[in-house]
């Protein structure tokens, strides 16, 4: 083939898919998987080790997150989303960063807790609409930990002295070289109970009647808990299979046949192509509507 014909195939494909985008959008696009690999789709988004707001190895690095739901939630092919959490939780900034994401999402989230899903990455499966975990799966850890390192004796030993210059008071606190005043330990344990208070106090709000607050003081003091013991205590919806959390983010969207499209950090660009298409359609007939008549 010649590269004049390559070209051609290529731009004709661009255009389909601009195209199709266009048409569909013009038009009631049914959603019981009659589209197969186009509509009714449940977005699959994965949350693997610790989270962190950068990237690292055996990490979820949570802007990657935070991307990929906007991403799935701006998917006209999308109807609702998955979040595969497989993480022993993260950074409180990291973690609230997908929370508050999850909590704009106009389409169904569902969280899914396989092997462990604790502290951070609890926070996360509680802001979504339907959380179902293993039953032998490791969830709970409801708390808040700073750990500070002291190396002060063990450099007195060696007989490593340190000179640390400092203005302000509490400049350096926690610094590896000098054990904590009292004064910076009250410091300390003052941030890490605000932490803790809106982490409980987020979970109560995101739950809503789901779950008996005088209950959930009993286990929300940093203690691990099964999946099925944290059905008991209301701190997730259902157990379940991943198949099964599959099948209940379909149904929370009206599939009957829920595909699944799995979202990493990077957008294709076939989905690129056809969400412009799409949005370019959705502005058409907008117009048309406020100024002529009503396509239904």
């Amino acid at each position: 083939m010649s590269y004049k014909n390559v070209l051609i195939v290529v731009i004709s494909a661009i255009v389909a898919l601009l195209v199709l985008g266009i048409l569909l959008s013009l038009f009631i696009v049914p959603s019981d998987g009659a589209f197969t690999g186009l509509f009714g789709n449940v977005a699959l988004i994965e949350i693997k080790g610790e989270i962190l707001s950068t990237s690292a190895f055996n990490a979820t690095n949570a802007f990657d997150v935070v991307d990929a739901i906007d991403r799935a939630d701006k998917d006209v092919t999308v109807s609702a989303i998955l979040l595969e959490i497989n993480s022993p939780g993260g950074s409180v900034v990291a973690t609230r960063q997908i929370v508050e994401k999850i909590r704009e999402t106009k389409k169904p989230v569902v969280a899914w807790i396989s092997d462990i899903g604790t502290s951070g990455a609890y926070y996360v499966a509680s802001a979504c609409d339907l959380v179902i975990a293993d039953e032998h799966s490791i969830t709970g850890s409801i708390g808040a930990v700073s750990i500070v390192w002291n190396f002060s004796e063990m450099l007195e030993k060696l007989g490593i002295k340190v000179d640390v210059l400092k203005e302000g008071k509490y400049k350096g606190m926690a610094s590896i070289f000098t054990e904590l005043t009292p004064e910076e330990r009250k410091i300390i344990e003052g941030m890490l109970k605000q932490v803790y208070e809106g982490f409980k106090g987020d979970i109560l709000k995101f739950r809503g009647g789901k779950i008996n607050k005088v209950r959930f003081e009993q286990v929300a003091d940093g203690r691990l808990l099964t999946g099925k013991q944290a059905l008991d205590y209301g701190l997730i919806d259902e157990l379940g299979s991943r198949e099964y959390a599959i099948k209940r983010a379909g149904e929370l969207a009206g599939l009957k046949k829920p595909n699944i499209k799995r979202y990493t950090t990077e957008p294709t660009l076939q989905n690129l192509l056809f969400n412009v298409g799409y949005s370019f359609g959705q502005g058409m007939k907008s117009a048309l509507s406020n100024q002529f008549f009503t396509i239904r």
